[in-house]
């Protein structure tokens, strides 16, 4: 990381200590008083309590040591919802957040072409439950019969899950069908075989759930050495959980694919029981979204049926609209079954 000019901290110690404090962690003086002035509002959100000036220089310090924003403030944005963060859940990012709108933006095309009236979603990986949740806004207008199900291993996501489908059904960001159209249950998705947590199959099968319409899902897709190396961020090593970030090494199986991409097969091998019309993707850079699309050419090598598989975005228009990088960052894959054209791309 580079040394910050002593002439940006001369500025920055004269307009406020607590902007220096600020600066350790944001690098610019813009990105600084950005994050002062939230501090300051949600400290000041109920009016200036006794000891609020105390509170915020703790919040900043906090920051200062690299606590993600979203934990100090204990929410995130997502689309019109309010999503509540806590320590030991993945944070939302505005990436995934532009793939939730993408993913139904496609399924609203399907079923508008095919004239279904239900329409289930299978979210892998759920999480804070951000993407079942905003997909749910996002389709609920559209069709009658919805079916949300968010999928984690971890308890603590889950209970988080909870909390916010219930928080957003009174803050009205959610209409009130979501409190039974959306459910979130424990499983593994990556290991088939028999422990105490039940397979994805075994909870879509207790669910009556035997496929799905949209098949969603942000694993954890971080390598072991990316996560040592510095590749990844310090907040984010020190601060966010490992297990949503990092794939379990399988001990004692044999496979030529890095620890990093193993969610990509056991979610691919999955989608050919569950015939999704849709899946959806997040991939941590282009190389590793390309080896996902890979992978799912090689699962399905032998299969009768016709998929369309894209890398997005990658298109200028796309990539500007939704505010990616050209080259660097996430993608996501985009796997679409061409059965009588229900899924073809929206203009």
């Amino acid at each position: 990381m580079p040394r910050l000019p002593p002439s940006l901290l001369t500025t920055v110690a004269r307009e406020s200590p607590l902007l220096s404090l600020l600066l350790k962690e944001c690098r610019t003086l813009e990105s600084a008083r950005n994050e002062l002035r939230w501090l300051r509002e949600r400290v000041l959100r109920d009016g200036p309590a006794p000891g609020w000036a105390t509170r915020l220089r703790s919040m900043c310090r906090a920051r200062s040591r690299g606590l993600p924003l979203q934990y100090i403030l204990g929410d995130q944005p997502f689309g019109d919802l309010d999503i509540l963060c806590r320590r030991g859940v993945l944070i939302p990012r505005p990436e995934t957040e532009a793939y939730t709108f993408q993913a139904a933006k496609l399924i609203r095309r399907a079923i508008e072409t095919s004239g279904t009236k239900s329409l289930s979603v299978l979210d892998l990986c759920t999480g804070t439950g951000c993407i079942a949740l905003l997909l749910h806004a996002l389709l609920a207008p559209h069709i009658e019969q919805l079916r949300v199900i968010g999928i984690d291993i971890s308890p603590a996501a889950l209970q988080l899950a909870r909390r916010n489908l219930t928080h957003n059904l009174e803050r009205g960001s959610l209409t009130d069908r979501a409190s039974a159209d959306v459910q979130f249950h424990l499983a593994d998705v990556l290991r088939d075989d028999k422990h105490d947590i039940p397979t994805v199959e075994a909870v879509l099968f207790d669910q009556g759930l035997p496929a799905c319409d949209l098949l969603v899902s942000n694993p954890p897709y971080v390598s072991p050495s990316d996560f040592r190396d510095g590749t990844t961020a310090r907040s984010v090593r020190h601060f966010e959980p490992k297990l949503a970030l990092v794939p379990p090494s399988l001990h004692g199986q044999v496979s030529d694919l890095g620890q990093e991409d193993v969610f990509y097969s056991r979610i691919i091998t999955l989608s050919r029981k569950l015939r999704p019309r849709i899946t959806v993707l997040e991939c941590g850079d282009l190389m590793q979204a390309r080896r996902a699309a890979a992978i799912h050419e090689s699962v399905t090598a032998e299969v009768s049926e016709d998929f369309s598989v894209e890398v997005w975005p990658s298109g200028q228009r796309d990539l500007e609209e939704n505010g990616f990088h050209a080259h660097d960052g996430s993608r996501c894959v985009i796997i679409q079954r061409r059965d009588k054209d229900l899924c073809r791309q929206p203009d």
